[in-house]
């Protein structure tokens, strides 16, 4: 290499890695910009001429400029679900929960969007239509702050439902039948040679037809599938961070 080169080739190099670093460094914002920034956001929400498209944008901008703001990611849920789109509104809750787990605000929407789901699903699956009203979720400003392990510990237990758990079978139920995202259902060491044996046993059978027991330990849900032949089979779920997953999967 000659001489002159490598000066040449540093100071490009040095200068690139200039931009590179200015560039990040626009990205942060501080807690009290963030803070101002996401209450700027909710008031545009309130704003009829303000579209979700244009809201959803700036949260989105906003997200990757601050850390530690679980308020924006249950903002970006409370707009995918008003747009009907369950599935991402359930994966921006669960980021906000990631970032503080004590957001009663959000599993109570967690919840309500699991019900309201279970509900769609089964007038579909019984075809008897009915009507379901959307759930109501609110967005959060900064002044939402965390609450104790107290009220915690209560919104956790709201988990312990019925409904809740409806859900969770209808969705495992899909998912056994075309095989996607099946693994999410079960504990990180559930067998998979189980689980695919688990998708045999249940590959003909219809959901109408299986009746469900459902009851609560302190602990666990216990599920009992049965179907018009009596073939019966033991779940045992137990709640994760806020998912419910199964850990013990028994014929009977």
């Amino acid at each position: 290499m000659q001489p002159s080169t490598l000066p040449t080739t540093l100071v490009a190099l040095l200068l690139c890695i200039t931009m590179v670093g200015g560039a990040r460094a626009e990205l942060a914002l501080s807690d009290q910009d963030c803070m101002s920034e996401l209450d700027a956001s909710v008031a545009m929400a309130s704003n009829e001429k303000n579209s979700a498209t244009l809201i959803e944008q700036r949260l989105a901008k906003l997200e990757d400029r601050c850390t530690g703001l679980p308020q924006i990611a249950h903002n970006r849920g409370v707009l995918a679900a008003q747009a009907d789109k369950w599935p991402q509104a359930i994966a921006h809750f669960e980021k906000s929960l990631q970032q503080d787990s004590r957001a009663a605000m959000t599993y109570r929407h967690m919840q309500q969007i699991f019900e309201h789901r279970a509900a769609l699903a089964y007038s579909k699956a019984l075809n008897t239509p009915i009507e379901v009203p959307a759930p109501t979720l609110e967005l959060q400003s900064s002044a939402v702050q965390n609450m104790d392990d107290r009220r915690r510990e209560s919104d956790r237990s709201n988990l312990h439902s019925i409904s809740t758990i409806e859900y969770e079978l209808f969705a495992w139920w899909q998912a056994q039948q075309n095989s996607i995202g099946i693994h999410d259902y079960y504990v990180e060491d559930f067998p998979p040679a189980a689980i695919r044996l688990a998708q045999q046993t249940h590959a003909r059978k219809q959901w109408q037809d299986m009746h469900r027991e459902i009851a609560f330990t302190a602990e666990d849900a216990v599920v009992v599938l049965s179907d018009a032949f009596h073939h019966r089979t033991l779940l045992l779920w137990r709640l994760m961070g806020n998912r419910w997953k199964i850990y013990q999967e028994t014929n009977l």
